[in-house]
């Protein structure tokens, strides 16, 4: 990250906070959060959060767009040894309600054009309630800088509800949820195990295109491997995608979101360099005719994007995805997360449906009663960012 200006942390000198030998910082400069490089990791692993989307190469990638027209706001938490135990990683920006009123926004780092989920507080697991209280009574503190916090796609087996929610609940904030699914399919030991749980109609269809496909000769599945193959993988992937919802007279994400191809250029590198990277493409005379992009981490594989030749023969988006999941099995990986909302295409590849929500928190002012008593959800149908 680079220094956007000079460097501010703000102390918050709360008097229960220091009876608890707890010590509440405010960082509202990239300089500052880029100083929690070496500690931001550590304390991910060492709480119920951890999670790809929350990791520092995650956060940094989308710093490294998103710095020039963003500013953050984080919570950090540690005691008198100085060590971090929680990290609120916030970034503010607008919201405008349809007739003009504008809210400062709280939301979590690399929410948006990122494909990221499950939004939380990192917060160390045997200091969980204390941390998670220092940092609602910071919000408390610090109320004349935001209005709401949004936080959409919470998951809903790790805590992250109640670690949030409570100490907000607490409070006396005003606050939302609402239900919302994701996917994903718990994997056993072998392939052939994972086969034989599909339904008759999916392994029959398994089967046949397994052997469409194998027999052709011109065909390759190639996984990336270097940082030289990954320019031509990406557009592939980008070109792919687009082609793909083009046939529903639809743009697709990259086409709408130019940020978001932003992001996969800068944080792909990344993952390969860490080993999280799992991209496959398929090939047919040396062309690509099915790209499929995921992340491994903490033993579960992530699927994030895919695209394929519609003008190709069909079955080959499945035929990879098959491929993928044996080579997940094979290297020990227990679950295939599917992430976004939970259709009953994913159900077929036997994805089992996890359950979480969406969490809109507000302060008790006046121009919050709209949001919260008629059932508003920034969601950009009334509450919109602003250009």
């Amino acid at each position: 990250m680079q220094n956007l200006s000079t460097s501010r942390v703000r102390d918050v000198n709360l008097r229960s906070l220091m009876d608890n030998k707890l010590h509440v910082s405010l960082l509202e400069d990239w300089q500052q959060v880029s100083r929690l490089q070496g500690e931001w990791n550590t304390l991910l692993r060492q709480s119920r959060s951890d999670s790809l989307f929350l990791t520092w190469e995650w956060i940094s990638a989308w710093a490294t767009i998103a710095q020039q027209t963003t500013k953050p706001l984080i919570i950090c938490v540690r005691n008198t040894s100085e060590e971090l135990l929680g990290i609120a990683p916030f970034y503010l920006t607008t919201l405008r309600l349809k007739g003009g009123i504008s809210y400062r926004v709280l939301r979590v780092m690399a929410d948006y054009a990122t494909g990221a989920e499950y939004p939380d507080w990192i917060v160390r697991v045997d200091v969980e309630a204390a941390v998670s209280q220092a940092i609602a009574d910071t919000l408390i503190r610090i109320g004349q800088r935001w209005d709401c916090l949004w936080m959409p796609n919470v998951a809903g087996w790790t805590g992250a509800v109640d670690r949030i929610l409570r100490p907000c609940q607490e409070q006396r904030l005003l606050w939302r949820s609402r239900p919302c699914e994701f996917g994903a399919v718990p994997l056993p030991d072998t392939m052939d195990l994972y086969v034989r749980s599909l339904s008759s109609n999916k392994r029959q269809q398994m089967k046949a295109e397994q052997k469409r496909f194998r027999a052709k000769q011109s065909l390759v599945i190639q996984r990336c491997q270097n940082a030289e193959q990954l320019p031509r993988l990406l557009d592939a992937l980008f070109d792919l995608h687009y082609r793909r919802w083009q046939v529903r007279g639809e743009e697709g994400s990259f086409r709408r979101k130019p940020q978001l191809v932003e992001f996969y250029k800068q944080f792909v590198p990344r993952a390969l360099m860490k080993g999280w990277l799992w991209l496959f493409g398929l090939q047919d005379q040396g062309d690509y005719k099915a790209i499929q992009l995921g992340y491994v981490y903490n033993h579960v594989f992530h699927q994030i994007q895919e695209g394929f030749d519609p003008e190709y023969e069909p079955g080959a988006g499945n035929f990879l995805r098959a491929y993928i999941i044996e080579a997940c099995t094979t290297a020990g990986i227990r679950t295939f997360d599917f992430l976004g909302e939970m259709t009953e295409h994913k159900r077929r590849w036997l994805a089992e449906k996890r359950v979480g929500c969406d969490l809109f928190i507000g302060q008790r002012k006046l121009k919050n009663r709209p949001l919260f008593s008629l059932g508003i959800w920034p969601t950009g149908r009334f509450l919109r960012p602003t250009a």
